[in-house]
């Protein structure tokens, strides 16, 4: 009797476990076209540049909100430093070639979406700036594309770095490399130009540096470092998944709730430019 119960017993354990897996299976399923949309892969290639169009536009709106008389072409060189900066920044400091002269749909994007806002300013700001729908489009377009340079930055350091370390070692994986560098892909190109210096930092950080620590942090542990990785368990798309889903879900409930844990986001309206 002893014997049956205790089969019986491990028996239900088993049963739950495999209930568990089949509930975790059929959620991932139902999260597969997302991902596949968050990671441009699958049926979702196109996603690329549709984020890159939306990334390229919020820069671009900035710029010109901030100087609305600036020469064309002194646009045209800001641009690619908002929108290149960060990754720019991550090359140099891995010895490898910048990202905006290797991808040259990059540059060809960036100065198209350009010309455009600089043509037909009051229209896409009306659109886009002053449309709830047209800021919902450029806040995800940008944190997903933003994020993408974050993990691209990351990676790019692991494999640049590794050996050029002080003591390297066939199972060592560089650490203070992949964290800086993904930081410096996630700031957006927020110390772009340089002459700005560390003035960026003088109110404290906001959304964008503190999720781009947060973010860096996370794919380091889940994608690159050994031990983490098998500790947490994910594989790389997930793991990547779960870092773009954070960078577009925090904002949106910022959109919702006007709350703001991680400091202020540039792409969120503040409560009081709401009420005006």
């Amino acid at each position: 009797d002893f014997m049956l119960l205790g089969f019986g017993r491990q028996k239900h354990i088993s049963d739950l476990e495999e209930m568990a897996k089949a509930e975790a299976t059929a959620v991932a399923h139902a999260l597969d076209p997302l991902k596949d949309a968050f990671l441009f892969t699958g049926h979702f290639t196109w996603m690329f540049y549709l984020t890159l169009v939306g990334f390229c536009m919020a820069n671009a709106l900035a710029i010109l909100k901030q100087t609305p008389n600036m020469n064309f072409f002194h646009g045209c060189a800001l641009m690619v430093l908002a929108n290149f900066g960060g990754s720019t920044m991550a090359a140099i400091m891995c010895g490898a070639p910048v990202p905006f002269v290797c991808n040259e749909a990059l540059v060809a994007v960036c100065l198209s979406v350009w010309t455009v806002v600089y043509l037909l300013p009051s229209v896409l700001n009306g659109i886009f700036s002053n449309n709830a729908i047209g800021r919902l489009f450029v806040s995800c377009s940008y944190e997903i594309q933003r994020c993408h340079v974050l993990m691209n930055c990351s990676s790019l350091a692991a494999g640049a770095l590794n050996g050029a370390l002080a003591v390297p070692s066939a199972d060592r994986v560089p650490m203070i490399g992949p964290l800086i560098a993904g930081t410096l892909g996630g700031c957006g190109g927020g110390f772009m130009p340089l002459n700005k210096g560390l003035d960026p930092l003088k109110d404290g950080t906001n959304w964008r540096m503190t999720s781009g620590a947060i973010a860096s942090t996370w794919i380091f542990v889940s994608t690159l470092y050994p031990s983490t990785k098998a500790a947490i368990g994910l594989s790389v798309a997930w793991a990547r998944f779960c870092a773009v889903s954070f960078f577009v879900v925090v904002p949106l409930l910022q959109f919702a709730t006007g709350f703001a844990p991680l400091g202020a986001n540039p792409l969120v309206p503040t409560t009081k430019a709401k009420a005006a």
